[in-house]
């Protein structure tokens, strides 16, 4: 991998040049999705899913970037490895042992990093992409875009506590809600109706 880049960095790169890089983007997509076929089927892997759906739109249907801006790709581009970190088990580890702590903890490496330790395919995704963009280990004319997050905030899609609903913050939501209630509830919305 390029030094300093994050593969979003990359795929930035290849999304906002010409066209023809933008159909070597999806060219490389299109062979990191055979790859990945397999695995997008097993259990676990919904999101994962989903979100490459969204990403293999995004490179095939805006071949002129015109629709979808580099905030749009960097925002799918992370929920994409937000959720294949999750899906590949990364999210479990720990991070005093996650190879990511070269990294600060709300980067783009940071998130990709264990990833691609931990995924074989994207591992490989990676790589093609660094040889497509710097195929010396040079990263000259690659804008670093990676140095903002997106709207969430880097990796913050489901690591955040604050997003998950007071249980994540140790306060367990009420389950079981009296129809009393319910039904008090119903009422006055009738009323004021």
């Amino acid at each position: 991998m390029s030094s300093g880049l994050a593969v979003i960095d990359l795929v930035a790169h290849l999304y906002n040049g010409s066209g023809d890089e933008r159909r070597e983007l999806a060219k490389i997509w299109d062979g990191y999705s055979a790859a990945s076929e397999a695995e997008r089927k097993k259990p676990g892997f919904e999101l994962v899913r989903i979100k490459h759906q969204a990403l293999s739109r995004m490179f095939r249907d805006d071949p002129d970037g015109d629709s979808l801006d580099l905030d749009d790709l960097r925002l799918m581009w992370e929920e994409f490895v937000d959720a294949l970190r999750d899906a590949s088990g990364v999210a479990d580890v720990p991070a005093e042992t996650s190879d990511a702590d070269d990294h600060a903890p709300d980067s783009y490496q940071a998130l990709e990093a264990p990833v691609m330790k931990r995924n074989p395919s994207f591992a490989s995704l990676c790589q093609e992409l660094s040889n497509h963009c710097s195929p010396e280990g040079s990263n000259r004319g690659i804008k670093r875009v990676s140095s903002k997050g997106t709207l969430f905030g880097v990796g913050a899609s489901s690591r955040d506590p604050s997003l998950q609903g007071a249980s994540a913050l140790g306060k367990p939501l009420s389950s079981a809600v009296e129809s009393a209630e319910v039904a008090a509830a119903l009422f006055k919305l009738e009323k004021a109706i």
